[in-house]
């Protein structure tokens, strides 16, 4: 989990704790915060004033480097690309300058080098006639956290940082939205453990499918059932003050055009969009914004995000755009419910909490395409 402090209205700093597989989104997400402690572990605990606090036990970050660019991660890539920041590089091509490079990076690529699997010239391929890319998928980098302008001294501190939002993201090209947020800590519960994702090059011998019943699953430690039973009773314990209550929430930057009525796999969006997102669920922390009540959780209303774009981003955000994106396709979120509940029945001791909500969630999606069709506008939502 990443930990990372948006500011907010009034000099406020609003800290978030996220998960996600690898090659997700994490590190991007970390970073688009304006206070940064970590991009990969969090270890929490309930104090006694009823707040969940955070701290990051490693010092550095190693992240996937694949699709890391100037448009995307201009914090990253300032480490990476100017000179004084120490850099431990693996699975990168280096070219004969010592230069290295990656997939995605946006920059012009040189016509060979050394790369994972020896020599390597453009246009290589391998003993089955597959082109060999510049860089492996799970090529990484990894440098000191302090390295990063906005490294935040809380991340000293052994009290820890005091975390309101907690979200859960996958690699998701056509069914979620970009936020969603759960109605209570179940629904949160159920949000992390629903995320679905293509594989990615973390998992040995797996390939671009989507992973069945979580997209974290092979991280686990222990029996499947256990570590969601943790899960509930941690966000739902008793000790978490009411003022504390926790926004638990989806987040996908994956959408494509071609899902949404358009062509090609273009993302519909931008990797800096993410900053508005996170924005919005301080916002939201706070009740500073309302939201449209929806199956899956609470949708952002337009007139927030088109303003939120302006005031943070400098970005115009079109009612078109909002339409596309936060419309619910119910065929596809109900395939994936029915996705999770077929998957988790196979599982032993997993909570009976989470089957019940993943059974209202679907029952209240079909009785709204009886009344609206299969696809439902944030509008009529509202409505």
């Amino acid at each position: 989990m990443f930990i990372t402090g948006i500011d907010g209205p009034g000099g406020r700093v609003t800290w978030f704790c996220g998960a996600a597989p690898s090659g997700c989104g994490k590190t991007t997400t970390a970073m688009a915060g304006d206070h940064f402690i970590g991009d990969d572990l969090a270890q929490m605990w309930i104090a006694d004033d009823g707040s969940i606090h955070a701290i990051n036990p490693e010092c550095g970050i190693f992240g996937i480097v694949a699709d890391v660019n100037w448009e995307g991660d201009p914090q990253l890539m300032t480490l990476l690309r100017n000179p004084g920041t120490e850099v431990i590089w693996s699975n990168v091509l280096i070219d004969d300058k010592d230069v290295p490079h990656w997939t995605g990076n946006g920059e012009e690529h040189p016509e060979k080098g050394f790369n994972f699997q020896g020599e390597w010239t453009k246009g290589k391929v391998d003993a089955k006639g597959k082109a060999i890319p510049i860089s492996h998928p799970n090529a990484r980098c990894t440098v000191a956290a302090s390295a990063l302008a906005t490294y935040s001294a809380q991340a000293e501190d052994p009290q820890g940082a005091v975390c309101r939002v907690f979200t859960y993201s996958g690699r998701d090209s056509d069914t979620m939205p970009p936020v969603w947020v759960a109605k209570n800590s179940d629904e949160g519960v159920v949000v992390g453990a629903c995320i679905v994702s293509a594989a990615t090059a973390t998992e040995v011998g797996a390939t671009g499918v989507k992973r069945a019943p979580w997209a974290n699953a092979p991280f686990i430690p222990g029996p499947l059932g256990d570590y969601m039973d943790a899960q509930f009773k941690f966000f739902g314990n008793d000790a978490i003050a009411a003022d504390q209550k926790p926004v638990m929430a989806g987040l996908n930057y994956f959408l494509t055009h071609e899902a949404r009525g358009g062509t090609g796999k273009q993302l519909l969006g931008e990797k800096r969009d993410v900053k508005v997102w996170l924005n919005w669920l301080d916002r939201m922390a706070y009740g500073d914004v309302s939201a449209i009540d929806t199956p899956i959780g609470f949708l952002p209303k337009f007139e927030d995000l088109e303003s939120l774009f302006q005031t943070i981003i400098d970005k115009p955000y079109p009612r078109e755009l909002y339409t596309k994106q936060f419309s619910l396709y119910v065929d596809n979120i109900v395939g994936r419910i029915e996705l999770q509940i077929d998957a988790y029945g196979k599982e032993q001791g997993v909570p009976k909490r989470l089957f019940e909500i993943l059974e209202q969630q679907r029952a209240s999606l079909l009785e709204l395409k009886g009344k609206f069709g299969s696809v439902i506008t944030p509008d009529q939502l509202a409505g």
